[in-house]
């Protein structure tokens, strides 16, 4: 696992942060199921201060890393899921950065009563959220005004 703090970050178009006196924390984890759960306790520490923030990206982490691992290359051996949360005055963004598409579609059907209810939540609990194709992947990326 990997974790840095601070640095610098490609321009983040329409989600991005009005920063101000905040962080950028970044964590890169393997592709593997135990990852999710680690990277909703990583939100809640980071967001200790606000338990309605840490609530609303905790559930946020959990589905977007739970659809990199279920729908992408970063639930193949070796892949990964990269993690961005950047923390300003007025606004939290989150972003989940997968491995892309993945390399053989398995072909199984997904029923749509048992799955994607995860998105609409996010959704919910987002002021924006939004998705970009990138060099390394996939982002999905959720902003919350505060």
């Amino acid at each position: 696992m990997t974790i840095t703090v601070g640095g610098t970050s490609a321009p983040l178009e329409s989600g991005e942060v009005e920063n101000g006196a905040g962080h950028v924390w970044r964590v890169e984890v393997p592709g593997v199921a135990e990852a999710v759960p680690l990277l909703r306790r990583w939100v809640r520490l980071l967001l200790a201060e606000d338990a309605e923030l840490a609530e609303a990206f905790e559930l946020i982490v959990s589905e977007y890393g739970t659809n990199a691992l279920s729908h992408t290359a970063s639930g193949a051996s070796g892949g990964r899921i990269r993690v961005e949360l950047t923390t300003g005055v007025r606004q939290t963004r989150l972003t989940v950065q997968d491995d892309g598409p993945p390399s053989a579609y398995a072909g199984t059907e997904i029923d749509p009563a048992e799955h994607g209810r995860g998105l609409v939540l996010a959704d919910a609990y987002a002021d924006v959220t939004g998705q970009d194709d990138t060099a390394d992947g996939h982002a999905a990326w959720a902003l919350i005004n505060h």
